[in-house]
């Protein structure tokens, strides 16, 4: 699936890509709806910026990639 932002000069213009839509195999999105998604996910990403971001709130990586890997030892059988 695609989708396309498409600008039309008059409302004839309009009509007529929307009657074809329906040929196509083609919908209309909201565009409000997709604006309202970037709104949200805007004011999210503000709030955890204004809280300092991510920072260190995930711990060491290097730490957690040892656990992981430790899990994978016990599934497959290989303890050490």
């Amino acid at each position: 699936m695609e989708q396309l932002l498409i600008e039309v000069d008059t409302p004839q213009d309009k009509a007529l890509l929307l009657a074809l839509l329906p040929r196509l195999n083609a919908r209309v999105v909201n565009q409000e709806s997709i604006d309202k998604k970037k709104e949200d996910f805007l004011e999210m990403a503000e709030t955890i910026a204004a809280k300092g971001g991510i920072g260190d709130s995930f711990g060491d990586l290097s730490d957690w990639q040892r656990e992981i890997r430790s899990w994978d030892q016990v599934l497959d059988s290989r303890e050490e």
